[in-house]
């Protein structure tokens, strides 16, 4: 069987595992675990059931896998659970008569490994550690010294620490980690953690996803948002008086090394990310709806790792999205009460109908029927309007959102690229150059809607001036003209 897998390494547990579905149960299923060196990769497990078992689990559907090693007072030492693992393949080999070896290679999701303390200790609180993704801004800057016995120290020269909304205090770290190969080669490397005290109990993992969900993702979409680095939280240890454990987080995209960020493209700068952080989170913990803001935020942080036509709509879908939900606090999605409308809507309809020049047809009129409540929806643009006015967001230096006169606005081109009309390759760079306006301008709402001043960042007229997208944009805007007129 050729493995997909790294298998170069030891297996980190070896067990008996029971895997369930809707369709059945099977227990005692021998199961290999093998649990990452790094921290952005993930776990994976290969199992060596019977040939008619090993089928059977291939075709589980959404298997649950449970192990546990107990011990000589029939507590458990070792608890290993995962809600779901994804099978790969089975392969079977077959060596003689009635004399066989079956395979699966499986990827465990959320899987959870906790090791159980033997002896008490004195009640602690758990101190949790999380993995985080690279970012090179979150990082802490330390000096290494070397000591005389050849052994490295480093000194904190600099570190970020964050209140969270419940009191607790997130502090980001570098811890080290080691290994040596077959060849006794050591080979050392840093990762970025950040570290805080809870409550509830090391193993309780609910519990603690509840806390990283609401609090703790805040703060490291803000982060991703001001240094224009995707950063998550990739997994946990933990541990209490009771018992150590380890989460590696499932069905989630993680961000590859090659995705970390280039130091140039942040947008807050280091003296004043601090700040930054605590001031937005701070608007972003009392903002009534959470969900624009981080959809919008989300957009924006993804958006270079998408093509060009994706990144484009993903972008504008968030303006919208930050324009709706002012339209909705403001009372501005209506022309008209609903009553009036409908009162103003009957004018309209028997005006269509007894027109007497043209005469239209039914099918004419059907059509126009279904547009009319169109009219009574304030426009995108009064609205968007209404929006930079209030939060005073300045584009004056940007390619413009809606036509003006001849000259194309940004939302012609969503309107092509939403309606599957692609652009010839001639286009690329107009269209590169378009979407780069298109960032600043949802990134600079965004700020001002965080009431951050956009001059303290790299957004700000000195700095975007010096960027060939936004110099470049009126020629690029004339280029692309006769493309998207002709829709």
């Amino acid at each position: 069987m050729t493995s997909k897998h790294n298998l170069n390494h030891d297996e980190s547990y070896f067990v008996k595992a029971t895997l369930s579905s809707k369709k059945g149960e099977i227990r005692d299923v021998p199961c290999k675990i093998y649990l990452p060196e790094r921290i952005y990769e993930k776990p994976y497990l290969v199992l060596k059931p019977d040939t008619r078992n090993g089928e059977k689990i291939f075709h589980f559907g959404k298997t649950e896998l449970k192990a546990s090693s107990p011990t000589s007072n029939q507590k458990p030492d070792l608890v290993i659970y995962a809600p779901e693992v994804h099978f790969s393949n089975v392969v079977t080999k077959h060596w003689g008569h009635e004399v066989s070896e079956t395979t699966l290679e499986g990827e465990p999701q959320n899987l959870h490994v906790i090791q159980y303390f033997q002896k008490k200790s004195k009640k602690q609180k758990t101190k949790l550690v999380l993995w985080i993704s690279p970012n090179k801004t979150l990082t802490p800057i330390s000096l290494p010294t070397r000591s005389y016995d050849g052994s490295i120290n480093y000194k904190v020269i600099r570190n970020f620490e964050f209140m969270l909304g419940n009191g607790l205090k997130l502090t980001f770290a570098n811890h080290y980690a080691n290994k040596i190969d077959r060849n006794k080669n050591l080979t050392q490397w840093s990762f970025l953690v950040a570290c805080t005290e809870l409550d509830c109990a090391a193993n309780d993992a609910n519990a603690i996803r509840n806390l990283l969900q609401e609090q703790v993702e805040d703060i490291l979409l803000i982060a991703s948002f001001a240094s224009r680095n995707r950063t998550v939280w990739l997994g946990w240890t933990t541990y209490d008086s009771k018992s150590q454990s380890r989460f590696y987080r499932g069905n989630f995209h993680f961000p590859t090394i090659e995705d970390e960020e280039n130091g140039r493209d942040k947008i807050v700068d280091n003296e004043d990310f601090q700040d930054f952080i605590e001031k937005s989170y701070s608007v972003l913990s009392q903002y009534e709806n959470k969900l624009t803001i981080r959809s919008a935020l989300q957009s924006v942080v993804t958006s270079k790792t998408k093509t060009i036509e994706n990144a484009f709509l993903s972008l504008f879908a968030a303006l919208e999205a930050l324009i709706l939900d002012f339209r909705r606090k403001e009372s501005l999605e209506f022309v008209l009460q609903e009553i009036e409308w409908e009162k103003l809507k009957g004018h309209l309809k028997s005006s269509i109908k007894n027109c007497p020049d043209p005469v239209l047809s039914d099918e004419q009129r059907a059509s126009m029927y279904k547009k009319l409540n169109e009219l009574n929806r304030i426009s995108l643009r009064e609205a968007f309007d209404g929006f930079s006015k209030q939060h005073s967001i300045n584009l004056h230096d940007l390619w413009p959102i809606f036509q003006s006169g001849s000259n194309l606005g940004l939302s012609d081109i969503r309107n092509k690229l939403i309606h599957g009309d692609p652009f010839p390759e001639t286009q690329i760079r107009a269209l590169m150059i378009a979407r780069q306006n298109l960032q600043y301008t949802v990134e600079r709402a965004l700020f001002c809607v965080l009431k951050w001043d956009v001059n303290k960042t790299n957004l700000s007229h000195y700095n975007v001036m010096n960027d060939s997208s936004i110099v470049q944009w009126k020629s690029a805007q004339e280029d692309i003209s006769s493309v998207v007129v002709s829709i």
